[in-house]
């Protein structure tokens, strides 16, 4: 009888005999393929028009570099499918609504109220997939108007190739 580490390839071996057998191909995950970024806000946002671009300057992470902190803009180095991630966070008072656009189409929304319960930070998030061609644009847009604020650090933008 065959125990532990043993038994445990002599299974992995049988299962990846068969996963062969029905066309499945091993892959190894390429550093070249990687495709994703993370950003987040570097100062406060205030007094913002309705449409302008959410600019998150502070990158951590542009793999890829699909991400271009100076015009808050991703541009798909690649065609396929990408998942998308934002955050924002406003002080108590503010509010900050967004929406994610992809070649200037509205495709998700996001709506932070720092009015409706007294002195608390409020956050929001939402996260989209969606099938991109080579060198589609995705930006964050505000879209509202009045007494705005997005803080710094707390807010985020972030996505990667699926």
């Amino acid at each position: 009888m065959v125990s532990g580490n043993d038994d445990f390839i002599t299974k992995y071996d049988k299962y990846h005999t068969v996963c062969k057998k029905m066309g499945y191909q091993d892959k190894q995950c390429d550093e070249k393929e990687v495709i994703a970024f993370h950003a987040r806000l570097t100062t406060y946002l205030r007094n913002l028009k309705d449409k302008d671009v959410v600019v998150f300057g502070t990158v951590t992470l542009n793999t890829g570099k699909g991400y271009n902190p100076t015009t808050g803009k991703f541009t798909a180095p690649s065609r396929g499918h990408y998942s998308f991630t934002w955050t924002i966070a406003t002080d108590a008072g503010y509010m900050f609504s967004t929406q994610l656009v992809i070649n200037g189409n509205p495709v998700s929304y996001t709506h932070v109220n720092g009015k409706s319960r007294g002195n608390n930070y409020e956050t929001g998030s939402s996260t989209v997939i969606l099938k991109m061609e080579k060198n589609d644009v995705v930006s964050i847009l505000l879209c509202d108007t009045g007494p705005l604020a997005a803080r710094p650090d707390w807010s985020s933008f972030s996505g990667f190739k699926l």
